[in-house]
């Protein structure tokens, strides 16, 4: 975790104590975020704290708490409220701001200016937000603890403005705040367990409910993972929030419909489409993320289905293609992607997300094959709005599926492109395994668009039903779909039964999900204006899901122009203040108008860095870079090669490591010293700055270095390199599971290496094949070796077994399952039901 110090006074920066708490009702999650700040300088300051929140999450609460005054902060356009914030400095005034990042709708700065000297202030913060879904079904809750660089191709360099970083301000280790957390689970249904994979927590169980809080000592040095499994999980269901007021936004009544429907027939998947894999290779993705992505390529590719078209674009700050265009699904297209998939590295330099989407819209449709998108990135960009705007436009003749990687990805990239390109994102950090988010995309990319998407709804006379968002979202088989609506009119007095339907076609098959509602009015006592805007959760997110989906309609409409209309934004806005949520074009201010007196001295800035400004684990070191031959921080080069070093060492240079205290200087001068270091470099280091003092293009570090650098341990990772031919000539690694010797139509090959990987000589094997077709025997091996040494696993390679099944059934003449998988059993020792291979 890294803070910041004031370099004349060496004091910390005024940020004490964040103490969260949390609520979990169902499937949403209200936080209440206080940050306490303490000014105990002599002057006056103005304290600055940047930190991620997802872009969904809809803030609907702002207010501060000095010298026993209370500040509630209020929607207003956020020209005028940068306005007024900047009026109340001047004029000696206390003044607090929040808002949304210009550029991403999950970077948020919360302002304290005017800080007087010797006081300190509370900073509470309210949001609401709905959990997502984890492939097991459970609820993941995340407190954001990391907001890494993020590449701007407008400096070429991976910066931050002075939001972030100021001249003067010495970067230290130890962080200068601590964290308190408390959860509160409930549920309608029982709660089956809570796990936190990362932090150390206590929980209390009762039930439908529990306690969650944190362990004394937590180091806030990443974010704070929870996962909620709940029984009876798959019930669809709905819930219904009344509305306070007499009109407007909050008024109406809104209702949460989830529906979880099943699509899962085989006859209901698709055979044919093109699969475009969008892949980051831009520096930041160094180490066991490009790694994890090699690995979830090859899964990737070997799960396709017969007679598809695919295509691998790689990007960086240039971008490359596998194929000129989308190539067919055989049996060669698979052996040249293998090949070329063993040598891509983290080697493109900085993060050019909308060049290679731009390229990959640009190439011809192929008849009869939907084209489908998989980005995945780590997210470290800031022009997130020209992304999504671009997804937009292609969104009727592309479908745009994204995965983002590692603590800190940005929500607002990952999640809009989702959004934009009726796709479904995925978030993969802490122990989550790459492998399997990627899978579970494709399993619904592999899923026929569900058309004429609707709801029909039975409402008593007079009532009628204004669905959020006006589109619908996209149906996958098996995955949580949300949607809500505003009632308008007047509910009877009495309980009223009422129901609604999703409908809407999958192929030739109608489909159809029924819900019943039940509505009840009752008096509500209206809070008092000093108490601030209560929960009402579902209208919140109900607003937050609404300005989404304006938002994306303007950047559709507009693109990365800056030129917006002025109805559009309107309606933005006049959402924004009705519901009290902020967005793109609103900000939250407060102003301490009520002190007796002016704030007397001149205001000092202190920023107050997010815990992990950067993802990097190892300890703090100084780099020196090529662009500027000064030695300088890591996170403070403004080379257009930012982050992408560590995997381009030039051969004719030296790179010079220095230590954290500036005095220590280690030259590699050898390819043999370049070697050595390679593995210390990747467990500890984000970026190495290497090259000659002049600028040159980066390229690819030499080949040997690449292989020390690479780490093989877990996963199947030696058999990305034994998919492919080794350009050197060198005998490749065999493999460590059977999934890469897996042809393009799903059978096995009986040879070396496979009995290499089963652990069984060949002579044997062929002695005791109990069929004719020796690919039949090796098939069934195959698939009873995955499942007996990849159980664990099996979401990730269930899709290519499963065609592997489809191959076997279309070759089952003269021979029994139970005979075959028996006899297989038998050789290696297992036990697997003939049932589990064959269907």
């Amino acid at each position: 975790m890294y803070g910041l110090r004031c370099q004349k006074t060496a004091k910390p920066v005024p940020l004490k104590e964040i103490d969260v708490h949390v609520d979990i009702i169902g499937y949403v999650s209200n936080v209440t975020s206080s940050l306490e700040y303490h000014n105990g300088e002599d002057n006056p300051i103005e304290a600055v704290f940047v930190f991620p929140l997802d872009e969904t999450s809809a803030v609907y609460k702002f207010e501060a708490l000095i010298e026993g005054r209370r500040i509630i902060g209020k929607v207003k356009e956020k020209q005028k409220a940068r306005e007024e914030y900047d009026d109340a400095i001047a004029s000696g005034e206390g003044a607090f701001l929040f808002e949304e990042d210009d550029r991403a709708g999950d970077v948020f700065k919360c302002s304290v200016g005017n800080l007087p000297p010797k006081t300190s202030a509370t900073i509470q913060l309210s949001y609401v937000a709905e959990l997502p879904v984890e492939a097991d079904s459970s609820l993941k809750f995340v407190l954001p603890g990391v907001l890494n660089p993020r590449y701007s191709s407008d400096t070429g360099a991976a910066a931050y403005d002075d939001t972030y970083i100021v001249p003067g301000d010495v970067v230290t280790s130890g962080a200068p705040y601590k964290l308190k957390l408390k959860v509160n689970v409930s549920s309608p249904n029982s709660i089956d367990k809570i796990e936190s994979p990362k932090a150390s927590v206590d929980v209390a169980y009762g039930g439908t409910s529990a306690q969650v809080t944190l362990k004394d000592g937590h180091k806030f040095d990443s974010d704070v993972e929870l996962y909620v499994y709940y029984k009876d999980k798959h019930r669809p269901f709905a819930v219904t929030e009344l509305g306070q007021g007499t009109d407007g936004f909050m008024a109406d009544h809104t209702v949460m419909l989830t529906f979880v429907p099943d699509l899962s027939r085989e006859d209901l998947v698709a055979n044919c489409g093109e699969f475009i894999f969008i892949l980051d290779r831009s520096g930041s993705m160094s180490g066991n993320k490009i790694k994890d992505a090699r690995e979830t390529l090859l899964l990737f590719l070997k799960s396709l289905p017969i007679g598809c078209y695919f295509n691998i674009v790689g990007f960086g700050s240039s971008h490359q293609s596998l194929f000129k265009g989308s190539q067919q699904y055989d049996n060669k297209s698979l052996k040249t992607a293998c090949k070329a998939l063993g040598k891509m590295e983290a080697d493109l330099g900085g993060t050019e997300i909308l060049q290679p989407l731009q390229y990959v819209y640009k190439q011809p449709p192929i008849a009869g094959h939907p084209r489908q998108l998989f980005l995945l990135t780590d997210g470290e960009v800031w022009d997130t709005r020209a992304c999504v705007s671009e997804v937009a436009k292609h969104a009727d003749s592309a479908r745009c599926f994204s995965v983002g990687i590692g603590e800190g990805a940005s929500t607002a990239l990952v999640k809009g492109v989702a959004r934009a390109g009726r796709g479904k994102a995925e978030f993969v950090s802490g122990t989550d395994r790459l492998q399997a988010k990627v899978m579970r995309l494709l399993s619904c990319a592999l899923q026929p668009t569900v058309t004429g998407v609707g709801l029909t709804w039975q409402l008593p006379n007079g009532v009628t039903a204004v669905p959020i968002p006006s589109t619908p979202p996209p149906i996958f088989s098996g995955d949580r779909f949300i949607m809500y609506a505003q009632l308008q009119g007047q509910l009877p007095v009495d309980v009223t039964e009422a129901s609604v339907t999703l409908s809407g076609r999958v192929l030739t098959e109608e489909i159809k999900h029924t819900l019943d509602l039940t509505l009840k009015t009752q008096d509500q006592e209206m809070p008092s204006a000093d108490d601030g805007p209560e929960p009402q959760q579902l209208h919140r997110l109900a607003a937050k899901t609404l300005v989404k989906e304006l938002e994306v309609n303007l950047e559709k409409d507009n693109g990365d122009s800056e030129k917006v209309s002025d109805s559009a934004k309107k309606q933005i806005i006049d959402l924004s203040g009705a519901a009290n949520v902020v967005s793109k074009f609103t900000s939250f201010i407060g102003v301490d108008s009520e002190r007796e007196e002016p704030i007397q001295g001149a205001m000092m800035r202190r920023n107050i860095r997010p815990p992990m400004m950067l993802a990097c684990m190892g300890a703090p070191v100084m780099l020196r870079c090529a662009a500027a031959p000064m030695a300088l921080s890591y996170d403070e080069c403004d080379s257009p090669a930012y982050g992408s070093c560590l995997d381009e060492v030039y051969d004719d240079c030296d790179m010079a490591l220095y230590s954290a205290d500036h005095e220590e200087v280690m030259s590699l001068e050898t390819e043999e010293k370049k070697e050595g270091m390679a593995s210390r470099i990747v467990g500890g280091v984000v970026g190495l700055f290497s090259g000659p003092k002049t600028k040159k293009k980066a390229r690819a570090m030499p080949r040997k270095m690449a292989m020390a650098a690479r780490p093989m341990g877990g996963g199947f990772g030696a058999g990305v390199a034994a998919a492919m031919d080794d350009e050197e000539g060198e005998d490749s690694a065999p493999p460590s599971t059977v999934i890469p010797l897996q042809m393009a139509e799903g059978s096995w090959e009986l040879d070396d290496d496979l009995a290499a990987v089963l652990g069984v000589k060949l002579d044997r094997l062929t002695k005791e094949c109990p069929v004719q077709k020796k690919a039949v025997w090796a098939t069934v091996l195959a698939l009873v070796w995955l499942h007996t040494k990849m159980a664990d696993k099996k979401v990730e390679w269930q899709m290519l077994a499963r065609k592997a099944t489809t191959w076997l059934k279309a070759h089952q003449e003269g021979w029994s399952a139970d005979d075959v998988v028996g006899k297989a059993c038998t050789v290696l020792g297992a036990k697997v039901d003939p049932s589990a291979v064959l269907g």
